[in-house]
């Protein structure tokens, strides 16, 4: 800025400025789908490592057909910061059952659309001030549904300079 008296001379900038993004997501799914569901059984098994040494509790594999196997690694430590050499390893093995879950159009496009709000979410980091207008656009055929998103995001991307 120039004054009369002063000169030039820098100032704050003062205004708001936006851009509008558009952002695509598109994914296709099949109208009859496979899910692993937990039956309710399970099996339980501890591992202790001592260095490269492991002891097993309990010997075998679990008789599952199919199973998901989650394993809980704890070291062991003395006071606040000092850790031993040895971790204790909790094995839990669920038993699964695979079921064949057909859906409708209605509920796929549904489903299809929750996923891929929560991966845009996930991905693009919006502000309070963002204002989002979403257009959904749904494609059935004989095998599936493809959904395809697209996010108009009127955003503030100005910043203070200076």
């Amino acid at each position: 800025m120039e004054g009369k008296y002063t000169g030039l001379r820098g100032v704050n900038s003062d205004a708001d400025i936006y851009a509008l993004s558009t952002y695509e997501k598109e994914r296709k799914e099949a109208f009859i789908q496979k899910e692993e569901v937990r039956t309710g059984e399970f099996k339980k098994n501890v591992e202790i490592y001592l260095h490269n040494f492991k002891i097993n509790f309990k010997k075998g594999v679990p008789n599952f057909e199919n199973c998901d196997t989650i394993k809980v690694y704890k070291k062991l430590k003395l006071f606040s910061n000092y850790y031993i050499p040895i971790e204790i390893v909790n094995i839990t093995h669920f038993e699964l059952e695979k079921n064949f879950k057909t859906y409708t159009e209605e509920e796929l496009t549904a489903k299809i659309t929750n996923l891929l709000q929560k991966e845009f979410e996930e991905e693009v980091e919006l502000s309070e001030e963002s204002q989002v207008e979403t257009k959904v656009d749904s494609v059935a055929d004989e095998e599936g549904v493809t959904v395809k998103v697209i996010y108009s995001v009127e955003e503030k991307i100005g910043t203070k300079d200076r």
